[in-house]
């Protein structure tokens, strides 16, 4: 009898298949990653934003209340209709437009409008609907991000309560 020589392994199209399998999968895995970070960078951008709208809010709001302070001042004192600029000092500058409000950082991370190093945000507030108890005050800030412009919108109406 004549033995055959039977080698048991894989062929080259197996093979061939396998490789080809496997990189599909890895390159699903590499796709989902970038995305991953993409998404990432763009939820840092947005909660970045949301948190200095807010931050303009409570710029106003404290001049607001500054007022109430200093005795013979009217509430509104300073506050005018219009878009402005302001920074934590309390300096409401008049803004012609969002290019005008760009934001900077400072060494102590601080965000202002006075040339620092420069972020890609900027921050409009206006305040609309003037009324004698109150006002309506929007913040906006825009960033740009590959070519794609952001926004992030907050509003408030601040009383004379006292």
């Amino acid at each position: 009898m004549k033995k055959g020589n039977k080698q048991s392994g894989f062929s080259i199209l197996e093979i061939i298949v396998i490789v080809f399998i496997v990189s599909l999968g890895l390159l699903g895995i590499l796709s989902l990653t970038t995305q991953n970070i993409r998404v990432q960078y763009i939820n840092k951008n947005n909660l970045i934003a949301s948190q200095l709208a807010q931050e303009g809010l409570e710029l106003v709001r404290n001049i607001r209340d500054t007022n109430w302070t200093i005795e013979g001042s009217n509430w509104d004192t300073g506050l005018s209709a219009g878009t402005f600029k302001i920074d934590f000092d309390d300096n409401a500058l008049q803004a012609s437009s969002m290019e005008d409000a760009k934001l900077y950082i400072d060494g102590s991370g601080r965000y202002q409008h006075s040339i620092l190093t420069a972020t890609n945000f900027n921050r409009l507030i206006t305040i609309s609907n003037m009324n004698p108890d109150n006002f309506t005050i929007t913040c906006e800030v825009q960033w740009r991000e590959r070519n794609n412009t952001f926004k992030y919108i907050a509003e408030t109406v601040l009383y004379d309560w006292r």
